[in-house]
């Protein structure tokens, strides 16, 4: 993990992706977040987003790595991961922020309760729950894109800006 001393506000992380490295992510950024924002701010809601990110990543993630930023810049929390995937797993991702970010706050809400129920989920969850919890908590669209590496792999981006003001 760096931290840019250009920039204290900017953790960066690339490598392998685990439970712990993952752990050890969200204590630093709520940490660094704290210590940076006004308190009125809602550190948890912040650093669920990227927990959310995060746990997508290390569930599809093909190569076990991934490159994580979070920035906080004028006003506003900027989180992007990138990870290689599946082709399935990374198209499915891209029609599953698709069809969050063309939702209204009620739809999403409603989505997100019938997911809690919905006994669907595939061995690596695949049932966008995480995209409809991280669209609750932004209120802003969910950016994703995904670029074929080889026919079958592809590099999976998702950025998510929200502000904290």
């Amino acid at each position: 993990m760096d931290m840019s001393p250009t920039n204290k506000h900017l953790t960066h992380y690339e490598g392998r992706l685990s439970s712990e490295v993952r752990l050890q992510i969200t204590e630093l950024i709520m940490a660094v977040t704290a210590a940076s924002l006004d308190k009125r701010t809602n550190v948890k809601r912040l650093c669920a987003v990227a927990i959310e990110l995060l746990d997508n990543a290390q569930r599809y993630c093909s190569s076990g790595s991934v490159l994580f930023n979070w920035q906080l810049v004028s006003g506003q929390l900027m989180v992007r991961i990138e990870n290689r995937a599946a082709r399935m797993d990374a198209l499915r991702m891209v029609e599953a922020v698709d069809a969050v970010n063309r939702m209204d706050r009620a739809q999403v809400i409603e989505a997100f309760r019938a997911q809690l129920t919905n006994s669907t989920f595939g061995e690596k969850g695949g049932a966008g729950l995480g995209f409809l919890d991280i669209a609750r908590k932004v209120e802003r669209p969910i950016q994703a894109e995904v670029t074929p590496i080889t026919e079958e792999e592809y590099l999976c981006r998702n950025e998510v800006h929200i502000p904290f003001d």
